[in-house]
């Protein structure tokens, strides 16, 4: 049988020692012995709260009709992977999309669910939430305006239940959203002031016809909240905004 693109991504991870990475990579399998499909973006961290490393995988592609038996590819989806002694727990993936029970929105053809994946403890109870995002979702008749969901973690992994979501749109956020933004092109949870709870960082690099701009969403016991969030751009960084794309990526 032939396979196509989507049917041939796979997750490969090669072990670190004292002398460095090992030559080979292992190839993560799912419970049934098959290789677990991947995606394009990966990320790391402890979902879960124990010691080991957690990977989240996301796939913002939909795939075409090799995904006929894949639903949860509609939109894009993300793949937890928990992490164990011997490695990651391709046994134990769970998957989720738009249409996952307390995620926000729904699964629609070209959303990008995926296309950005970052850990961080957003409320300090010591489990990792997962920021997903979703450059292409449309807000009403806005096209590709964008937005970005965050997912609790627990000691049994992430849970749809309590997901909160942000877009340009959403109230106290600077901005409005407009065609084309992507809002969540970029997404990245980090500790940026030091107590305890990882902020999130939001890019829209569509933004002012591709210049590009950043979000910054505080966060407290409760999680991450829209108010007291600020943007800036290329006016506060001093560079060139053109075309600049600004927020494509952050630093993994």
């Amino acid at each position: 049988m032939l396979l196509d693109e989507y049917d041939a991504r796979r997750i490969l991870v090669r072990d670190g020692g004292s002398t460095g990475l090992a030559e080979d990579y292992t190839v993560v399998d799912k419970a049934d012995g098959d290789r677990l499909q991947a995606g394009e973006t990966i990320t790391a961290g402890r979902v879960d709260g124990d010691k080991y490393a957690d990977l989240v995988v996301g796939r913002p592609v939909d795939g075409y009709d090799s995904d006929l038996g894949l639903p949860l590819a509609k939109g894009g989806m993300i793949t937890y992977v928990p992490g164990g002694a011997n490695g990651p727990r391709g046994d134990r993936a769970k998957v989720f999309n738009q249409d996952s029970a307390g995620v926000p929105g729904a699964a629609e053809a070209g959303d990008g669910f995926g296309a950005s994946v970052s850990i961080g403890d957003v409320n300090g109870d010591g489990y990792g939430d997962i920021a997903v995002g979703v450059p292409h979702e449309d807000l009403g008749t806005t096209k590709d305006a964008g937005s970005v969901l965050v997912l609790p973690g627990t000691a049994s992994g992430p849970t749809g239940t309590g997901t909160v979501g942000f877009n340009q749109d959403t109230a106290d956020v600077p901005g409005a959203a407009e065609a084309n933004d992507r809002f969540g092109g970029a997404a990245k949870l980090v500790d940026a002031n030091r107590d305890g709870r990882s902020e999130l960082a939001v890019g829209a690099p569509g933004e002012n016809a591709d210049a590009g701009s950043l979000w910054i969403f505080p966060t407290t016991a409760a999680g991450p909240t829209a108010k007291g969030s600020f943007t800036f751009g290329h006016g506060t960084l001093g560079t060139v905004a053109k075309s600049a794309g600004l927020g494509s990526s952050f630093n993994r």
